[in-house]
Formats: C-alpha cells, sequence, structure tokens
C-alpha cells in the first residue's frame, strides 16, 4: 500500500527548499495532493478524395517525457515567508508556471505549485535567472482567513484570501512537432479576497507595494444573508537577477 496509497510526490521538490535558513520546508508544510500526467499529443492527418482520413501522424510528445504535474501541500507549522519560494524554471527541465496559496475560515493554507516536467533547459537572458521571486509577505499555519498584502475596514470581516503568481511557458516544437526548446517569461501576481458585511459596507486596501486594485468591492445581497464582496489586485513580479 506503500506507493499505491495517498499523496506520495513532490514533483517540483518544494519540500527541499531552505526555510528560515535553518531547516527546510519540510518543516512546515505537508504534501496533501500531487498528479503528474503525460503531455497529450497532437494529430495530423492526411485527408482523401472522400474526406475520410486516409493517413494519421501524431507528435508532440512521442517520447512520452513531458508532463503537466501540480503538487498541493498545507502549512501545518509556524509561518510561511513566502519570499522563500520562486516559480519559474527551479532546476533543469522542471519549471513552475503556477504557484497559489490559498486561505479560508474552513481550513488551513493551501500552496498549489503547478508547471511542467521533462522540458528542456531554459537558456536565460543575460544578467538574468529564469526565475520570480514571490513578495516578502507572511502566512501563518492556522485554520484562518488570513490578510496578504491588504488590509479590510472594521465594519466587515475576511471569509477568505488568495495569492497566486503565473508565468509563461513558451516552446519551440522542431519540424516534425516535437519540443526542441522551452523558454520562462511575464510574472504577473494576483490577490483575491471574499468579505462579508457585518455593520458597515465592505472595504479594503491593498497595502504591498505595487499592488493596483482591479476589482473593487461590490455587493451581494443574497436572501436572508449579510451581503458579501469579492476584491482583487495585481502585481507585476520582475526576474530574478543573475548574481
Amino acid at each position: 500500500m506503500a506507493n499505491d496509497f495517498g499523496a506520495l510526490t513532490d514533483h517540483f521538490s518544494i519540500l527541499t527548499v531552505t526555510h528560515n535558513t535553518t531547516g527546510t520546508m519540510d518543516d512546515i508544510l505537508e504534501l496533501v495532493d500531487s498528479s503528474k500526467t503525460p503531455v497529450a499529443m497532437s494529430r495530423g492527418d492526411a485527408i482523401d478524395e472522400n474526406q475520410d482520413v486516409a493517413a494519421a501522424t501524431w507528435y508532440g510528445n512521442t517520447s512520452g517525457t513531458l508532463y503537466e504535474a501540480s503538487s498541493t501541500f498545507a502549512l501545518v507549522s509556524g509561518t510561511l515567508p513566502m519570499a522563500e519560494l520562486d516559480i519559474g524554471e527551479l532546476t533543469a527541465g522542471s519549471i513552475v508556471a503556477s504557484y497559489e496559496i490559498t486561505t479560508s475560515n474552513g481550513g488551513w493554507p493551501q500552496l498549489t505549485f503547478t508547471g511542467r516536467l521533462g522540458c528542456q533547459t531554459v537558456v536565460a537572458p543575460t544578467g538574468l535567472l529564469n526565475t520570480f521571486s514571490i513578495p516578502a509577505i507572511t502566512i501563518t499555519a492556522i485554520k484562518q482567513a488570513q490578510l496578504i498584502g491588504f488590509t479590510v475596514d472594521a465594519a466587515c470581516r475576511i471569509t477568505g484570501s488568495s495569492f497566486s503568481a503565473a508565468c509563461d511557458i513558451a516552446q519551440q516544437d522542431d519540424g516534425v512537432g516535437e519540443p526542441a526548446a522551452h523558454g520562462v517569461s511575464g510574472c504577473i501576481a494576483t490577490v483575491t479576497a471574499e468579505l462579508v458585511r457585518v455593520t458597515g459596507a465592505c472595504a479594503w486596501t491593498p497595502t504591498f507595494s505595487g499592488l493596483t486594485e482591479t476589482q473593487a468591492p461590490g455587493a451581494s445581497e443574497g436572501q436572508a444573508a449579510y451581503h458579501t464582496a469579492s476584491v482583487a489586485a495585481e502585481l507585476v513580479i520582475a526576474r530574478d537577477a543573475s548574481a
């Protein structure tokens, strides 16, 4: 059963990342979900005079070495300085395309890393790396909806929040449609929150430097329910410089 039951594989080696200079992420994180799926191949058809398929060729991942992967962790101990985490090409051939941390009033913080395995090694631009560092915001291991780079008005409460960052994975195919090169670019972060009105209208203020509000609070008025609102803001994350 050891190899057949439960979440077992940390596809991007997140648990080995240095934490607090004295330990690694496995001191504070627990793997709770994991998946790895081969990238689906495409098909090229030769169509005959009857518009039937006379021949077909499948391409795109014929070696079977390119995978979509995801690993989710729960923050169960201490605190997590998000600046200790990166997205992009973490190791040769392994690219994290997106990272999301969610907090809620009904559970512990959850961190999900999604990306691709088996890529070609990415060539970095001169003076730069193929990674993007997450901003310096700290999350606590507690069953609580938490403020992630913003504050809320005293008249309302927060019921959930998230921080996500995503970069693009570029792929250059060869003449028969097989991957020949990969790249990463363009990292944008998004902060969201769910609010509930208690004594006054829902209001929030993004406080992290560079956050731009993209969705101001509205009002959802459900039957026999307190009013709620959703908010969002975005942030450009610069590529890391090489040493």
